[in-house]
């Protein structure tokens, strides 16, 4: 075979595919998207991935519904999403970071569910994690959280969301640099760890700001110390774990939307498009910013790079507070 034909060959099947992918693109959405949020109603994850429903829907071109699939430290959400079809119409709304912290704790029996997925783009970003406490309790700062955890040893305990990944993490460090012993409490997102709080079940808790605001502007609660390089305008007197000798580092956090494995570019490259336009949609703006998350949108490839760099940065870390015999 000479080489023009072998090149008229190749062309020819370039441009096929080249068509069906265009073709697939044309006929998505063909029926309702399901996107999925691997925590239960009421924390940000849920709250983030209702603002930015109508939005999405808008700009997709069909009806998205959001469902809730807590459980199991994510893997239920998230498996959910990893034996979808390939064909844009189940997808995942879940933070990169926290995926990858739950599969640095054991949560998806060694499979890196972060490289097989289909990442899309992410919607904002946020401080990852906050100390809360109710407006009563013993204490109200980390000073009196401290001095009242050595006076009751063995007696503090702290929510949050499932065991293993960052949350739990940021509870182990901080009082680890305090040199206190608490006990960590897992609940299925930020909504049951609140109500335990504002119930008395827990002493305080880790949360996302987006998941403490409501409770601090009614007076319910109070925020202890946030996990972000400076103070936030809408919790000024918040303090951040540096300034108050917590030399522990958290990550700027944000929430992401994937893809099944396998997802065709053509569709993946409409979503991602859809996904930017309804960031930058005045109507997800307005209620992001109201719960502290700024609305910036980053697409696939930063996002790969803040994987390799959560990979080389936090995964030790997180094998280390969560070796397998341990889980």
């Amino acid at each position: 075979m000479n080489i023009a034909k072998v090149t008229a060959i190749l062309l020819t099947g370039a441009l096929a595919l080249g068509v069906a992918q265009f073709a697939q693109a044309q006929a998505y959405p063909s029926k309702t998207v399901r996107v999925i949020v691997p925590f239960a109603a009421g924390g940000s994850n849920d709250v983030i991935g209702r603002a930015l429903q109508r939005p999405l829907s808008k700009y997709l071109g069909g009806n998205i519904v959001v469902e809730n699939m807590p459980g199991a430290a994510t893997k239920i959400g998230v498996m959910e999403v990893m034996k979808a079809a390939p064909d844009g119409h189940t997808l995942l709304f879940a933070s990169l970071a926290s995926t990858m912290a739950y599969f640095y704790s054991g949560a998806f029996d060694n499979v890196k569910v972060h490289q097989e997925l289909t990442i899309l783009g992410r919607s904002g970003q946020m401080p990852w994690g906050m100390l809360e406490a109710k407006a009563d309790a013993p204490f109200k700062n980390w000073q009196e959280l401290v001095a009242h955890a050595k006076k009751n040893p063995g007696k503090l305990s702290a929510g949050g969301p499932a065991l293993g990944g960052m949350m739990n993490l940021i509870v182990l460090e901080t009082a680890k640099s305090a040199g206190i012993d608490v006990t960590y409490v897992p609940f299925a997102g930020g909504g049951p760890s609140g109500t335990a709080l504002l119930g008395g079940h827990i002493e305080y808790r880790v949360a996302q700001p987006t998941e403490v605001i409501s409770n601090l502007k009614a007076g319910k609660t109070r925020g202890i110390a946030l996990g972000f390089p400076n103070r936030i305008p809408e919790m000024p007197d918040v303090p951040t774990f540096r300034e108050l000798g917590i030399a522990f580092d958290v990550p700027i956090f944000g929430f992401d939307l994937w893809g099944p494995p396998g997802l065709p570019a053509g569709i993946a490259n409409q979503i991602t498009k859809a996904m930017e336009q309804a960031v930058k949609d005045p109507e997800f703006g307005d209620v992001a910013r109201r719960i502290t998350y700024q609305p910036v949108f980053a697409g696939p490839e930063p996002l790969k790079e803040m994987m390799r760099q959560f990979e080389k940065d936090i995964g030790p870390k997180l094998l280390a507070a969560f070796p397998p015999e341990k889980k």
